[in-house]
């Protein structure tokens, strides 16, 4: 262990300040000693230590009070505490937690038990400091990247001139450095034995890592499309394979809300389809996605339906085109009819104040419309403020016949 450790005790025992100090020294630890509360702040001041280890039992502040005044300060919060103290039953050591202290250890303690904690919560320590390094550096990164989006976009706004180009390489910049932060992220979480405060806070970063990721990547699909970069695969697919896993995807986001969710699709309604598989699933994906968002009580439902078309015959004869109608319906807040003609545009939000309580930037419902207009489709909405929201999307697709597979 590198001498430049440094560990405060405190206790108000001469003796057991020695024996700590001579046991710890031993192990190659910088040893500072406090013998009350009011002393382990001043020192902990002074030398900023890399753990405290501190008695419960003292004369004027006991240690649960002076763990609580250590974490209100903000020059020393960071430092973790942990708890010595011979009483073992399981109240104090819950008020040791509650506190604010990392763990407890009970007296008499073995020097090994010892030895293993204060290594495994320095190091707890490190990683945590090391990841709010990294992501406060990354945070930063990504704000002044988004300041710089937002300057440059309102720029090609006046000159009616969109900047494709850097739209494309400035998403690609932002995602690099957010998989680093969800990739760290993941693996502390996966590999470290954290505290449940601890656990808490990496999983809002994952959380709210993994929201952002998401605006990046459909910041990333406008820019391909707006390039025109964005290609269409056509293939055959299993249209209720492809259902069942989406509605997988959003079933534990529903349950969490109490939502009941219906599923009415007709009955003979083929199984195999020939189309752009990717662009059905995003456009289900996003509009579930914002039923959910919106919908705080009641139900979703997901119908489909399907007729032939009249239609040319294509160079495919053994493929018959059909027109397919979906309806993704909520009993969310709905929509007010002078914002219906403006939802489906980019950067557009119901609620756009200051003080909204949805979060996200308004591209979902554009690229929903952006994707149907692709696919040669056509969508609307109908909506009652306060009562729900039926958005109706049409596309073009084929049956696939077996023998032209």
């Amino acid at each position: 262990m590198s001498n430049m450790t440094k560990l405060l005790v405190v206790d108000d025992s001469m003796v057991n300040l020695a024996v700590l100090d001579e046991m710890l020294e031993n192990f190659g630890f910088d040893v500072y000693l406090a013998n009350n509360g009011k002393r382990c702040i001043l020192t902990a001041k002074q030398i900023q230590p890399d753990l405290i280890l501190l008695d419960v039992i003292m004369q004027g502040w006991d240690g649960y009070e002076t763990c609580r005044r250590l974490k209100a300060d903000p020059e020393l919060s960071h430092i973790p505490v942990l708890f010595l103290s011979g009483l073992e039953d399981t109240k104090n050591k819950v008020r040791a937690l509650e506190a604010g202290g990392v763990d407890y250890v009970s007296k008499p303690f073995q020097e090994t038990e010892l030895l293993a904690r204060v290594n495994t919560h320095l190091e707890l320590s490190r990683l945590r400091q090391s990841l709010e390094q990294e992501v406060e550096k990354k945070t930063g990164e990504i704000q002044t990247l988004l300041k710089e989006l937002k300057i440059s976009y309102q720029k090609a706004q006046a000159v009616s001139v969109l900047k494709t180009q850097f739209l494309h390489n400035i998403s690609h910049e932002f995602r690099t450095p957010m998989n680093i932060i969800l990739g760290t992220t993941d693996e502390l979480i996966e590999d470290t034995e954290l505290d449940e405060e601890q656990k808490d806070m990496a999983q809002n970063i994952l959380s709210a890592g993994k929201r952002l990721m998401a605006i990046l990547t459909n910041m990333l699909n406008f820019s391909q499309h707006f390039g025109h970069e964005l290609q269409q695969t056509m293939k055959v697919f299993n249209l209720y394979k492809m259902l069942d896993l989406i509605i997988t995807e959003y079933q534990p986001a529903i349950n969490a809300k109490h939502l009941n969710f219906e599923k009415h699709i007709a009955p003979d309604l083929p199984e195999s389809l020939y189309g752009n598989q990717e662009y059905l699933q995003e456009i289900l994906r996003k509009l579930l996605d914002n039923a959910v968002k919106y919908t705080e009580a009641g139900y979703i439902k997901l119908h489909m339906a399907w007729h032939k078309q009249n239609t040319q015959t294509t160079e495919n004869e053994a493929n018959a085109s059909y027109l397919l109608n979906f309806c993704v319906e909520d009993t969310g807040i709905g929509i007010a009819e002078t914002e219906k003609q403006h939802l489906f545009e980019i950067f557009t939000q119901i609620d756009a104040s200051a003080t909204r309580q949805y979060d996200g930037m308004g591209m979902g419902l554009a690229l929903v419309y952006l994707y149907v207009e692709r696919l040669g489709g056509h969508i609307d909405v109908e909506s009652t403020p306060g009562q729900g929201s039926c958005f109706r999307f049409k596309l073009p697709l084929n049956i696939a016949i077996p023998s032209a597979i």
